[in-house]
């Protein structure tokens, strides 16, 4: 997957050249660590056709299962492209066996290690997490308490300099901003292993799910002119 990265900048400017008025010049930084809003789990039921619980079956106890969990499947489950036959078949031994696959769209990590959970308990096992993101709405929603935060820390420190030397600091005559942020490579997350628990013992045992997190930070450099 390709590393995405936005870099964006503003100004504004006074009437008058801030280069001929007495100023103070002061740049800050904030950030801050987002948790991904946009998951998307990979899960694959595999039956053989010779076992009572055919595919069918289990789909749609896979489907009950996440709807008692709140999950609205008509919106956040989908199932992978297989072509015209949504069934894959394949051979394992003498007995063929079928393979469906579908991905689900979470919004928080809590919701993942409660489906995991969940389909563990149904005995369905190949999940996995194929990737995270945070949506523009979570990001504008951060970018802008990032800008609000950076200027009021440069007015704070123009004002603690200013008086430091006997004067004050007026009203900005020069605001800057650069933004950075990168959506995540790839949800990284330490496995819960459904598929190695044989027992709800031995998933309890193994460490909580963990979805990495990714930072947005703001850099403002604002010049305030110098007062007497």
């Amino acid at each position: 997957m390709v590393l995405l990265s936005f870099a964006m900048g503003t100004a504004a400017y006074a009437q008058n050249n801030s280069a001929e008025q007495n100023h103070i010049e002061v740049s800050t930084r904030v950030e801050e660590q987002v948790t991904p809003d946009i998951i998307y789990l990979n899960i694959v039921i595999n039956e053989a056709t010779s076992n009572k619980t055919v595919l069918e079956a289990k789909e749609r106890e896979m489907i009950k299962t996440l709807q008692k969990l709140g999950i609205n499947v008509e919106e956040n489950l989908t199932v992978n492209d297989m072509g015209s036959d949504l069934k894959k078949y394949f051979l394992k031994k003498d007995n063929i066996v079928a393979n469906k696959s579908y991905t689900l769209k979470l919004a928080q990590a809590k919701e993942v290690a409660a489906v995991f959970d969940a389909l563990n308990g149904i005995n369905i096992s190949d999940v996995s997490m194929t990737k995270c993101s945070i949506s523009p709405e979570l990001e504008q929603q951060v970018k802008n308490r990032l800008l609000v935060a950076a200027a009021k820390k440069a007015k704070e420190n123009a004002t603690i300099l200013a008086e430091a030397v006997g004067s004050r600091a007026g009203s900005a005559i020069y605001i800057q901003n650069y933004y950075t942020f990168s959506q995540p490579v790839m949800a990284k997350a330490m496995t819960r292993g459904l598929m190695y628990a044989a027992s709800n013992e031995e998933a309890d045992a193994l460490p909580s799910l963990e979805v990495s997190k990714t930072t947005i930070s703001v850099s403002v450099l604002c010049r305030f002119a110098l007062l007497q």
